[in-house]
Protein backbone atom coordinates (compact mmCIF):
# COMPACT_ATOMS: atom_id res chain seq x y z
CA UNK A 1 0.00 0.00 0.00
CA UNK A 2 1.49 3.32 -1.02
CA UNK A 3 0.98 6.40 1.13
CA UNK A 4 1.34 9.32 -1.22
CA UNK A 5 2.03 12.67 0.50
CA UNK A 6 0.65 14.60 -2.46
CA UNK A 7 -2.77 12.98 -1.96
CA UNK A 8 -3.76 14.61 1.32
CA UNK A 9 -6.97 16.34 2.26
CA UNK A 10 -7.76 18.51 5.26
CA UNK A 11 -9.51 16.90 8.18
CA UNK A 12 -8.98 16.14 11.84
CA UNK A 13 -7.95 12.61 12.66
CA UNK A 14 -5.12 10.42 13.87
CA UNK A 15 -3.13 7.56 12.48
CA UNK A 16 -1.95 4.38 14.19
CA UNK A 17 -0.44 1.13 13.03
CA UNK A 18 3.26 1.46 13.69
CA UNK A 19 2.27 3.50 16.73
CA UNK A 20 1.85 6.79 14.86
CA UNK A 21 -0.59 9.50 15.92
CA UNK A 22 -1.36 12.40 13.58
CA UNK A 23 -2.34 15.27 15.85
CA UNK A 24 -5.15 17.22 14.12
CA UNK A 25 -4.08 17.67 10.57
CA UNK A 26 -4.78 15.73 7.41
CA UNK A 27 -6.90 12.93 6.06
CA UNK A 28 -4.89 10.81 3.71
CA UNK A 29 -5.55 8.76 0.61
CA UNK A 30 -3.73 5.44 0.36
CA UNK A 31 -3.51 3.33 -2.74
CA UNK A 32 -1.44 0.65 -4.43
CA UNK A 33 0.07 1.95 -7.68
CA UNK A 34 1.61 -1.47 -8.54
CA UNK A 35 5.13 0.01 -8.55
CA UNK A 36 6.31 -1.86 -5.46
CA UNK A 37 9.41 -4.03 -5.45
CA UNK A 38 9.39 -7.59 -4.12
CA UNK A 39 11.35 -7.82 -0.88
CA UNK A 40 12.93 -11.26 -0.42
CA UNK A 41 13.56 -11.00 3.30
CA UNK A 42 11.61 -10.70 6.48
CA UNK A 43 10.77 -7.14 7.39
CA UNK A 44 8.59 -5.33 9.86
CA UNK A 45 5.18 -4.28 8.58
CA UNK A 46 4.89 -0.66 7.50
CA UNK A 47 1.20 0.11 7.67
CA UNK A 48 -1.14 2.72 9.07
CA UNK A 49 -4.67 2.55 10.42
CA UNK A 50 -6.86 5.54 11.11
CA UNK A 51 -8.28 6.61 14.47
CA UNK A 52 -10.08 9.79 15.52
CA UNK A 53 -9.48 9.25 19.22
CA UNK A 54 -6.55 11.58 19.85
CA UNK A 55 -6.58 12.04 23.60
CA UNK A 56 -6.88 8.40 24.64
CA UNK A 57 -4.09 7.33 22.27
CA UNK A 58 -1.48 10.03 22.67
CA UNK A 59 0.23 8.28 25.56
CA UNK A 60 0.41 4.93 23.79
CA UNK A 61 1.94 5.93 20.47
CA UNK A 62 5.54 5.84 19.32
CA UNK A 63 5.20 9.17 17.50
CA UNK A 64 2.86 12.16 17.46
CA UNK A 65 2.87 14.11 14.19
CA UNK A 66 2.11 17.84 14.07
CA UNK A 67 1.38 19.41 10.68
CA UNK A 68 3.05 22.83 10.84
CA UNK A 69 0.43 24.92 9.04
CA UNK A 70 -2.37 23.51 11.20
CA UNK A 71 -0.72 23.83 14.59
CA UNK A 72 -2.96 26.08 16.65
CA UNK A 73 -1.20 28.47 18.99
CA UNK A 74 -2.63 26.28 21.77
CA UNK A 75 -3.26 23.96 23.42
CA UNK A 76 -0.54 21.46 22.63
CA UNK A 77 0.39 18.36 24.60
CA UNK A 78 2.80 18.97 27.45
CA UNK A 79 6.23 17.75 26.40
CA UNK A 80 6.88 16.84 30.03
CA UNK A 81 4.39 14.00 29.62
CA UNK A 82 6.20 12.61 26.59
CA UNK A 83 7.72 9.18 27.10
CA UNK A 84 11.48 8.95 26.67
CA UNK A 85 11.09 6.78 23.55
CA UNK A 86 8.20 8.77 22.04
CA UNK A 87 8.82 11.22 19.17
CA UNK A 88 7.03 14.50 18.56
CA UNK A 89 7.38 15.08 14.82
CA UNK A 90 7.24 18.43 13.00
CA UNK A 91 5.68 17.90 9.55
CA UNK A 92 5.61 20.26 6.57
CA UNK A 93 5.75 19.58 2.86
CA UNK A 94 5.73 23.33 2.17
CA UNK A 95 8.35 26.05 2.57
CA UNK A 96 8.69 27.99 5.85
CA UNK A 97 6.87 30.95 4.28
CA UNK A 98 3.79 28.77 3.71
CA UNK A 99 3.95 26.72 6.90
CA UNK A 100 2.19 29.04 9.31
CA UNK A 101 4.88 30.02 11.82
CA UNK A 102 2.56 29.01 14.67
CA UNK A 103 4.18 29.38 18.07
CA UNK A 104 5.47 26.19 19.65
CA UNK A 105 7.52 25.77 22.84
CA UNK A 106 11.28 25.43 22.61
CA UNK A 107 12.62 21.88 22.91
CA UNK A 108 9.21 20.53 21.90
CA UNK A 109 10.00 18.44 18.81
CA UNK A 110 12.25 15.40 18.47
CA UNK A 111 12.17 14.87 14.70
CA UNK A 112 11.51 16.84 11.54
CA UNK A 113 9.58 15.52 8.52
CA UNK A 114 9.92 17.94 5.60
CA UNK A 115 11.02 18.16 1.96
CA UNK A 116 14.58 18.84 3.12
CA UNK A 117 16.96 15.95 2.59
CA UNK A 118 18.53 16.85 5.94
CA UNK A 119 15.24 16.09 7.75
CA UNK A 120 15.00 13.19 10.16
CA UNK A 121 12.28 11.88 7.85
CA UNK A 122 12.17 13.00 4.21
CA UNK A 123 8.56 13.93 3.42
CA UNK A 124 8.67 15.32 -0.08
CA UNK A 125 6.68 15.52 -3.26
CA UNK A 126 7.65 13.17 -6.05
CA UNK A 127 10.04 10.25 -6.39
CA UNK A 128 13.73 9.43 -6.18
CA UNK A 129 15.32 9.34 -9.64
CA UNK A 130 18.11 6.89 -10.42
CA UNK A 131 20.29 6.37 -13.49
CA UNK A 132 19.09 3.18 -15.17
CA UNK A 133 22.44 1.47 -14.58
CA UNK A 134 22.21 2.06 -10.83
CA UNK A 135 18.62 0.82 -10.81
CA UNK A 136 19.65 -2.38 -12.61
CA UNK A 137 22.50 -2.96 -10.16
CA UNK A 138 20.00 -2.72 -7.30
CA UNK A 139 17.68 -5.18 -8.98
CA UNK A 140 14.91 -2.65 -9.64
CA UNK A 141 12.63 -3.17 -12.59
CA UNK A 142 11.78 -0.13 -14.67
CA UNK A 143 9.72 0.73 -17.70
CA UNK A 144 11.05 2.79 -20.57
CA UNK A 145 8.57 5.54 -21.37
CA UNK A 146 9.33 7.41 -24.56
CA UNK A 147 7.81 10.72 -25.56
CA UNK A 148 5.90 11.49 -28.73
CA UNK A 149 6.37 15.10 -29.80
CA UNK A 150 3.70 16.64 -32.00
CA UNK A 151 2.93 20.04 -33.49
CA UNK A 152 2.35 22.62 -30.79
CA UNK A 153 1.52 26.20 -30.14
CA UNK A 154 4.38 28.57 -29.51
CA UNK A 155 5.78 29.56 -26.13
CA UNK A 156 5.23 28.72 -22.46
CA UNK A 157 2.04 27.72 -20.62
CA UNK A 158 1.43 28.14 -16.92
CA UNK A 159 -1.47 28.25 -14.47
CA UNK A 160 -0.86 30.63 -11.57
CA UNK A 161 -3.04 31.62 -8.62
CA UNK A 162 -0.45 33.38 -6.44
CA UNK A 163 0.23 36.73 -8.09
CA UNK A 164 2.64 38.16 -5.50
CA UNK A 165 5.38 35.69 -4.63
CA UNK A 166 8.49 35.92 -2.49
CA UNK A 167 10.58 34.79 -5.49
CA UNK A 168 8.99 37.53 -7.64
CA UNK A 169 8.20 34.98 -10.30
CA UNK A 170 5.57 37.35 -11.67
CA UNK A 171 8.20 40.00 -12.53
CA UNK A 172 10.36 37.48 -14.35
CA UNK A 173 7.41 36.24 -16.42
CA UNK A 174 6.24 39.74 -17.25
CA UNK A 175 9.68 40.61 -18.61
CA UNK A 176 10.02 37.29 -20.46
CA UNK A 177 6.65 37.86 -22.15
CA UNK A 178 8.08 40.93 -23.89
CA UNK A 179 10.22 38.66 -26.07
CA UNK A 180 8.10 35.49 -26.51
CA UNK A 181 4.62 34.12 -25.91
CA UNK A 182 3.92 33.36 -22.24
CA UNK A 183 0.34 32.15 -21.76
CA UNK A 184 -0.81 32.41 -18.15
CA UNK A 185 -4.11 30.89 -17.08
CA UNK A 186 -5.91 31.14 -13.77
CA UNK A 187 -6.25 33.95 -11.27
CA UNK A 188 -3.08 35.72 -12.42
CA UNK A 189 -3.87 35.67 -16.14
CA UNK A 190 -3.02 38.95 -17.87
CA UNK A 191 -5.65 38.18 -20.51
CA UNK A 192 -9.17 37.91 -19.05
CA UNK A 193 -10.02 35.21 -21.59
CA UNK A 194 -7.46 32.94 -19.91
CA UNK A 195 -8.74 33.21 -16.33
CA UNK A 196 -10.90 30.11 -16.88
CA UNK A 197 -8.56 28.43 -19.34
CA UNK A 198 -8.52 25.45 -17.00
CA UNK A 199 -11.76 25.42 -14.97
CA UNK A 200 -11.51 24.14 -11.41
CA UNK A 201 -11.76 20.38 -11.15
CA UNK A 202 -10.89 19.67 -14.77
CA UNK A 203 -7.91 17.71 -16.06
CA UNK A 204 -5.95 20.12 -18.24
CA UNK A 205 -3.05 17.83 -19.10
CA UNK A 206 -3.85 18.11 -22.80
CA UNK A 207 -3.35 21.87 -22.64
CA UNK A 208 0.22 21.42 -21.40
CA UNK A 209 0.84 19.00 -24.26
CA UNK A 210 0.01 21.76 -26.74
CA UNK A 211 3.00 23.90 -25.69
CA UNK A 212 6.71 23.12 -25.93
CA UNK A 213 7.35 24.55 -22.45
CA UNK A 214 5.43 24.84 -19.18
CA UNK A 215 6.03 26.79 -15.98
CA UNK A 216 7.26 24.86 -12.95
CA UNK A 217 8.58 27.95 -11.14
CA UNK A 218 7.81 27.86 -7.40
CA UNK A 219 6.31 30.63 -5.29
CA UNK A 220 9.36 30.29 -3.02
CA UNK A 221 12.81 29.17 -4.11
CA UNK A 222 14.23 27.02 -1.31
CA UNK A 223 16.79 24.26 -0.99
CA UNK A 224 15.42 20.80 -1.96
CA UNK A 225 11.89 22.17 -2.55
CA UNK A 226 10.18 20.97 -5.72
CA UNK A 227 6.39 20.83 -5.58
CA UNK A 228 3.61 19.26 -7.63
CA UNK A 229 4.14 22.02 -10.23
CA UNK A 230 6.94 19.80 -11.50
CA UNK A 231 6.07 16.29 -10.31
CA UNK A 232 2.47 16.11 -11.51
CA UNK A 233 3.43 16.88 -15.12
CA UNK A 234 6.38 14.58 -15.65
CA UNK A 235 4.52 12.61 -18.30
CA UNK A 236 3.51 15.52 -20.53
CA UNK A 237 5.55 16.12 -23.73
CA UNK A 238 6.53 19.59 -22.61
CA UNK A 239 9.74 20.89 -21.01
CA UNK A 240 9.52 22.37 -17.48
CA UNK A 241 10.81 25.90 -16.95
CA UNK A 242 12.24 26.43 -13.45
CA UNK A 243 14.00 29.34 -11.79
CA UNK A 244 17.18 28.03 -10.12
CA UNK A 245 19.17 25.10 -11.52
CA UNK A 246 20.92 24.30 -8.24
CA UNK A 247 17.65 23.32 -6.54
CA UNK A 248 16.97 20.61 -9.12
CA UNK A 249 20.53 19.37 -9.32
CA UNK A 250 20.74 18.99 -5.53
CA UNK A 251 18.08 16.26 -5.53
CA UNK A 252 19.28 14.47 -8.66
CA UNK A 253 16.66 15.41 -11.22
CA UNK A 254 17.80 13.93 -14.57
CA UNK A 255 20.16 16.34 -16.34
CA UNK A 256 18.95 18.03 -19.50
CA UNK A 257 15.32 17.39 -18.53
CA UNK A 258 14.44 20.98 -17.57
CA UNK A 259 15.43 24.55 -18.40
CA UNK A 260 16.35 27.06 -15.69
CA UNK A 261 16.01 30.82 -15.87
CA UNK A 262 19.45 31.24 -14.34
CA UNK A 263 20.97 29.38 -17.31
CA UNK A 264 20.62 32.73 -19.10
CA UNK A 265 21.93 36.21 -18.44
CA UNK A 266 18.59 37.90 -19.14
CA UNK A 267 14.96 37.25 -20.16
CA UNK A 268 15.80 38.40 -23.69
CA UNK A 269 18.58 35.84 -24.02
CA UNK A 270 16.35 33.09 -22.62
CA UNK A 271 13.48 33.92 -24.96
CA UNK A 272 15.77 33.79 -27.99
CA UNK A 273 17.01 30.33 -27.03
CA UNK A 274 13.54 28.97 -26.24
CA UNK A 275 12.24 30.16 -29.60
CA UNK A 276 15.14 28.31 -31.23
CA UNK A 277 14.41 25.18 -29.16
CA UNK A 278 10.77 25.08 -30.24
CA UNK A 279 12.08 23.25 -33.31
CA UNK A 280 14.48 21.01 -31.38
CA UNK A 281 13.23 20.51 -27.84
CA UNK A 282 12.82 16.71 -28.15
CA UNK A 283 16.38 16.42 -26.83
CA UNK A 284 15.00 17.28 -23.38
CA UNK A 285 13.07 14.00 -23.34
CA UNK A 286 16.02 11.71 -24.06
CA UNK A 287 16.27 10.81 -20.35
CA UNK A 288 12.85 9.11 -20.57
CA UNK A 289 14.08 6.60 -23.14
CA UNK A 290 15.90 4.38 -20.65
CA UNK A 291 18.58 6.62 -19.18
CA UNK A 292 16.79 7.31 -15.90
CA UNK A 293 14.03 5.75 -13.83
CA UNK A 294 12.25 6.19 -10.50
CA UNK A 295 13.15 4.00 -7.54
CA UNK A 296 10.28 1.75 -6.38
CA UNK A 297 8.36 3.58 -3.66
CA UNK A 298 8.87 0.83 -1.05
CA UNK A 299 12.52 0.01 -1.74
CA UNK A 300 14.77 0.32 1.34
CA UNK A 301 16.67 3.59 1.16
CA UNK A 302 14.03 5.25 -1.03
CA UNK A 303 10.94 5.34 1.17
CA UNK A 304 9.24 8.69 1.61
CA UNK A 305 6.62 10.27 3.85
CA UNK A 306 4.68 8.15 6.31
CA UNK A 307 6.31 4.94 5.08
CA UNK A 308 9.73 6.39 5.88
CA UNK A 309 8.48 7.60 9.27
CA UNK A 310 7.25 4.13 10.18
CA UNK A 311 10.53 2.68 8.95
CA UNK A 312 12.48 5.02 11.19
CA UNK A 313 10.33 4.14 14.19
CA UNK A 314 11.34 0.50 13.75
CA UNK A 315 15.05 1.33 13.76
CA UNK A 316 16.85 0.12 16.86
CA UNK A 317 19.38 1.79 19.16
CA UNK A 318 18.33 5.34 18.30
CA UNK A 319 19.95 8.20 20.16
CA UNK A 320 17.61 10.58 22.03
CA UNK A 321 17.12 13.88 20.23
CA UNK A 322 15.43 17.19 21.01
CA UNK A 323 15.33 20.12 18.55
CA UNK A 324 15.90 23.37 20.48
CA UNK A 325 13.98 25.67 18.09
CA UNK A 326 12.28 23.95 15.15
CA UNK A 327 11.41 27.14 13.25
CA UNK A 328 15.00 28.39 13.43
CA UNK A 329 16.17 25.02 12.12
CA UNK A 330 13.57 24.99 9.32
CA UNK A 331 14.35 28.49 8.08
CA UNK A 332 18.11 28.03 8.31
CA UNK A 333 18.15 24.66 6.52
CA UNK A 334 15.76 25.78 3.76
CA UNK A 335 18.01 28.66 2.63
CA UNK A 336 15.05 30.32 0.92
CA UNK A 337 15.87 33.11 -1.49
CA UNK A 338 14.14 36.44 -1.79
CA UNK A 339 13.74 38.56 -4.92
CA UNK A 340 17.42 39.33 -5.56
CA UNK A 341 17.88 36.88 -8.43
CA UNK A 342 14.85 38.08 -10.38
CA UNK A 343 15.64 41.75 -9.80
CA UNK A 344 19.18 41.27 -11.10
CA UNK A 345 17.98 39.09 -13.97
CA UNK A 346 15.51 41.66 -15.28
CA UNK A 347 17.82 44.61 -14.56
CA UNK A 348 16.00 46.35 -11.72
Amino acid sequence: MRIRPASLYRNTFFILGCGLLLYAFYCLVAYDDKSHVDVHRRQKHLYLTVSKDRLSLIGATDAVVFHAADIADGPLPDAKDRRSNQRYVFLSMETPHNSGFHAVPLNFFNWTATYLLSSDVVFKYGVYFLPAKVAEEKGFKFTVSGTVVHTKKSGILGFISNCNTSSKRELALRELSKYMNVTIGGKCASNRDNVNLCPSGQDCTSLYSDYPFYLAVENSVCKDYISEKYWERLSVPSVPIVMRRKVFESITIPPHSFIAMDDYASPKEMAADLIRLEKAYAEYFAWRNGGWTAAPWNAPGYRNGYCRLCERLWEENQEPKVIPDVWTWFKSESQCEGADFVKNWIGL
